[in-house]
């Protein structure tokens, strides 16, 4: 078995080598072939017409092949270079027309961008108003501004600060004022929440409608000669005119009240009391919850009065203080 594998790998080789012989003598013969035909020579004249010495030379198959080669690369050089160039030069001109594009838009950016800074620096003095009318002057106003940006945001906008417009900039301080005035409204907004449940709860509006004829304070006596202490405020309306409470609370009391003719007295939170005088009917008692706004009783001349009128007094403490500060909302 052995002897036969030998056998064939002889032959095998043998074959091969046979073959490569016979490619490699074809191949020579070939090459031969080639530079001879190469290296024919041809003659090339240059005959004057002024019957002088005639020029010629000999140049061969390979030289004349060379140039032709040479001359067919120039001129596709010559033909890429030139549509190349061409193209180049389209491009050019739509990247002009592309920058003229985006520096008119930059332009437009650039008004906008000034004139939303301008309005923010318009609002600036409200909104620090509105501040300090609801924090005090315990703090200043300085501080609503303090507000520091993204370090590593603005590091790398800095790095790009010669090719990047002033835009970028104006709108990053914008963007800093707007989280600083939104976090103050916030504050504001929180001060109003608690300063509206105060109000909403202390007497903050007009008992009836009408004209005031009497302010609290002293005053010339309307029943004779002389000066007495007015503990309230007279709003002089027609008879049956609507009274209303003037905070939500509990009636204290109600009936015959000596000079002030029917009246009510109502308790409400933080220690404010207000009582309604020379009512001509009163419609709650005592006791009863009654609501903001809610109907009490009725304009009238009861007790010592000169005309239809509703006395309104407001107490703080059991002290009597000026209503007038607490009438703010007229209905």
């Amino acid at each position: 078995m052995k002897f036969k594998i030998k056998q064939y790998q002889g032959r095998f080789r043998q074959r091969f080598s046979e073959k490569l012989y016979l490619y490699k003598r074809d191949y020579s013969k070939r090459w031969e072939k080639f530079l001879e035909k190469g290296h024919e020579k041809m003659t090339v004249m240059f005959i004057p017409h002024n019957e002088k010495r005639i020029f010629n030379f000999q140049i061969s198959k390979f030289f004349i092949s060379f140039f032709v080669i040479l001359f067919v690369i120039i001129l596709l050089s010559s033909s890429y270079a030139i549509i190349k160039n061409a193209s180049i030069k389209r491009e050019e001109r739509e990247l002009l027309n592309n920058y003229k594009d985006i520096r008119s838009h930059l332009l437009r950016f650039e008004k906008h961008t000034n004139k939303i800074s301008e309005l923010f620096d318009e609002i600036k003095p409200d909104i620090e108003e509105l501040y300090e009318l609801s924090a005090g002057n315990d703090g200043g106003t300085d501080r609503i501004w303090d507000y520091e940006m993204d370090k590593e945001e603005m590091k790398e906008l800095n790095k790009m600060k010669t090719i990047l417009p002033e835009e970028i900039f104006i709108l990053k301080n914008l963007q800093k004022d707007l989280i600083c005035t939104t976090n103050t409204v916030k504050t504001i907004k929180n001060f109003i929440d608690v300063r509206s449940k105060i109000i909403n709860d202390t007497p903050s509006i007009v008992p009836n409608r009408g004209h005031i004829t009497s302010l609290f304070g002293w005053r010339r006596s309307p029943f004779g000669f002389g000066r007495d202490f007015h503990r309230g405020i007279d709003i002089a309306a027609s008879s049956g005119t609507e009274i209303r409470a003037t905070a939500p609370g509990e009636v204290a009391s109600t009936g015959w009240g000596g000079g002030l003719g029917y009246m009510v007295r109502i308790k409400h939170r933080y220690g404010f009391e207000t009582v309604y005088g020379h009512c001509s009917k009163i419609i709650v008692g005592s006791g009863q919850k009654v609501k903001k706004g809610q109907v009490i009783a009725y304009v009238g001349q009861t007790g010592n009065a000169t005309g239809n009128h509703c006395h309104y007094e407001v107490h703080l403490g059991g002290v009597a203080i000026n209503p007038y500060p607490y009438m703010r909302k007229i209905w």
